[in-house]
């Protein structure tokens, strides 16, 4: 293997790692979802009135 050919995959593979890092740190590091909190049960216990 000539010596330009390992630095060309060298190269790649900086490359390749650096957008993984890349990527990964924007996915991580953007906001969640916000997700509705469950609503609470009815009380079983607690009698309505009738009106």
């Amino acid at each position: 293997m000539t010596t330009g050919f390992i630095i060309a995959v060298v190269i790649m593979f900086v490359l390749i790692i650096g957008i993984t890092i890349v990527v990964t740190n924007k996915a991580y590091g953007r906001k969640p979802d916000v997700i509705d909190p469950i609503k609470p049960l009815p009380d079983p216990n607690k009698k309505e009135t009738d009106q």
